[in-house]
């Protein structure tokens, strides 16, 4: 009798030992899931920290002209501070990480911290990250269906780019360029064109040995041979044995468009462009 009570105490023992282990756990895993939430909650606000609606924007872009422009630029193009309007510096970090350093300021650097209400470091966030955000994921200005019919009508820009396979193959296929450009980019394309940095697109006009003479943009140019793409649309592969000269054109041939259209009809445009993209827009 008493060693079959000794092991039954000695069971039961064992069972008490595991229900403690188990609660214990289970508190020490709540506490630890709040300790996780509570800072954003208390510091930060919720997950969706940068406000990027017109207004909010709008609003965190005076923030930023008084605050941040005097070493990031006025329109984030960077100067004793880093760039800001392009790059994996603002794209490739979290929205809580950019929070703490315009809160906290960085550590290290020049950067200082600024004790701003919740609302107005979201606010000044959703405009550092419309600087940078590809055109389909930013609220963009102007009504698109206007923007297409000035695209294709008279801005004439249909002529030279193509989208889905309408329009012009004499300047670059736009197809996707909600995608790969950011608003601020193509405000200044339309604005003030210059030449890509490849050198590709560039006008020129070339003549023959026999007299002839084409123009058009290059498409490529090597020692062997040039390939220049004419108004018409037509590509002319030419030896350059066969050139007798060459003569690049000074400047982009894009135009600007900034005494040709209205703000409002620039704004237009941009609202159409920005919808060209080969994915899905969030908003849609």
């Amino acid at each position: 009798m008493r060693k079959g009570s000794s092991c039954a105490a000695r069971y039961h023992k064992i069972q008490m030992l595991r229900c403690f282990r188990i609660v214990t756990a289970l508190v020490l895993g709540l506490a630890a899931a709040s300790a996780w939430e509570d800072p954003h909650k208390k510091d930060v606000g919720d997950k969706n920290l940068a406000l990027r609606t017109p207004e909010a924007i709008a609003a965190g872009g005076a923030l930023f002209a008084s605050a941040c422009a005097g070493c990031h630029g006025r329109k984030g193009e960077g100067g004793r501070g880093p760039r800001l309007n392009e790059g994996y510096t603002i794209q490739g970090a979290p929205d809580d990480r950019l929070f703490s350093s315009i809160k906290n300021g960085v550590k290290g650097t020049s950067m200082p911290p600024f004790d701003l209400p919740e609302i107005q470091i979201r606010e000044l966030l959703g405009f550092v990250r419309n600087l940078s955000a590809p055109a389909a994921e930013a609220p963009a200005p102007g009504n698109a269906e206007a923007g297409s019919a000035l695209f294709y009508g008279k801005a004439g820009c249909g002529g030279c780019h193509s989208i889905r396979g309408r329009g012009g193959s004499l300047g670059p296929d736009l197809t996707n360029v909600g995608a790969e450009r950011s608003l601020l980019r193509l405000r200044a394309t339309i604005m003030a064109p210059r030449l890509l940095p490849s050198g590709d697109y560039r006008g020129a006009r070339l003549t023959l040995k026999s007299g002839k003479t084409l123009e058009g943009v290059l498409r490529s140019a090597t020692n062997y041979e040039y390939q220049l793409q004419s108004a018409d649309g037509n590509l002319h592969r030419l030896a350059a044995e066969d050139l007798k000269e060459v003569v690049y054109r000074e400047g982009p041939v894009m135009p600007s468009f900034a005494n040709r259209l209205s703000a409002t009809e620039i704004d237009d445009i941009l609202s159409f462009l920005a919808r060209q993209t080969v994915r899905p827009r969030v908003s849609d």
